[in-house]
């Protein structure tokens, strides 16, 4: 990462053109009921930061526990993935109703924790590979905001535990995370993410191995229990990875065979349950990753 890992911010940088962004499509903040922690609009369709944000600000919906209110037993950030076909405010609301997909998914599965979204500019860029490349960097850039939300509300809330979930290419953000928390005030303090949950993620298939010895590093340093759940007829993370990347996504084959994952790191063959049904994840796992947290 560009910046000082031991130069977080203790507090949140939230901005009010961000809280209003968030009233959004609902009319008002307060209308939608899920905790929001957004980043969005916080990006050019290039990938650069637009003026007045920063790699750490993050805005909130005002909702959030351990920033905008009191502390929470064990909370859960679930991060959405990739929007190719929306417009710029459908993919906003499409957003929305996929964490409130998380929430309730998750909250039936018997979670007994708060559930929190995190939104982010997933639908950034164009051309012949639909904007893949920039949401790509927008993804990793979300790290260290990711990262300086779980700063924030460890400092504030030290004796609860943190989740992260992700979904698709918000995996790259989940793991991006990680990598800014590694060796940072947070691992320096004895903090850790207490489980983190991989669905279908399009994040190259050596990521979690000694291949990738950064991540491989902030995975074993960092979390607790790290979860990836895979299915091997998901045509979404084939048709991306063959087209864009010329390898293999996690999500679709689990870590690369023959590679050594990071000794916490653990993943769940899905393909019976998902098939090629790219979003399917949340509504066929919800009860193994409640199983697992």
């Amino acid at each position: 990462m560009s910046f000082n890992r031991r130069t977080f911010l203790k507090r949140s940088a939230v901005t009010t053109t961000g809280l209003a962004a968030l009233a959004g499509a609902s009319g008002t903040a307060a209308a939608y009921d899920v905790p929001l922690i957004s980043t969005r609009d916080h990006y050019n369709d290039d990938g650069s930061l637009v003026s007045g944000e920063t790699q750490r600000s993050y805005d909130t919906n005002g909702l959030v526990p351990g920033i905008d209110t009191g502390c929470t037993g064990d909370l859960t950030v679930f991060i959405h993935g990739w929007d190719k076909n929306s417009s710029e405010s459908g993919a906003e609301q499409a957003a929305r109703e996929k964490i409130q997909h998380a929430r309730d998914e998750l909250t039936g599965a018997g979670y007994g924790g708060t559930v929190v979204g995190y939104t982010w500019d997933n639908d950034v860029g164009s051309g012949v590979d639909f904007g893949w490349g920039e949401a790509k960097t927008v993804a990793q850039k979300n790290g260290a905001k990711l990262a300086q939300v779980a700063v924030d509300y460890k400092s504030q809330c030290p004796e609860s535990n943190v989740r992260f979930v992700s979904h698709s290419l918000g995996a790259q953000v989940l793991l991006s995370s990680l990598r800014s928390l590694n060796g940072s005030w947070f691992t320096d303090n004895g903090y850790d993410v207490y489980s983190t949950h991989l669905l279908g993620a399009a994040q190259d298939n050596e990521a979690p191995t000694q291949e990738n010895p950064d991540t491989y590093d902030a995975i074993t340093n960092v979390v607790t229990n790290a979860y990836n759940y895979h299915s091997n007829e998901d045509d979404v993370l084939q048709w991306i990875y063959n087209s864009f990347e010329f390898d293999q996504a996690l999500g679709e084959t689990g870590y690369e065979e023959g590679k050594t994952p990071a000794p916490n790191y653990d993943e769940f063959d899905a393909t019976s349950q998902v098939g090629n049904d790219h979003s399917g994840y949340l509504t066929n796992l919800s009860d193994e990753i409640v199983s697992d947290m």
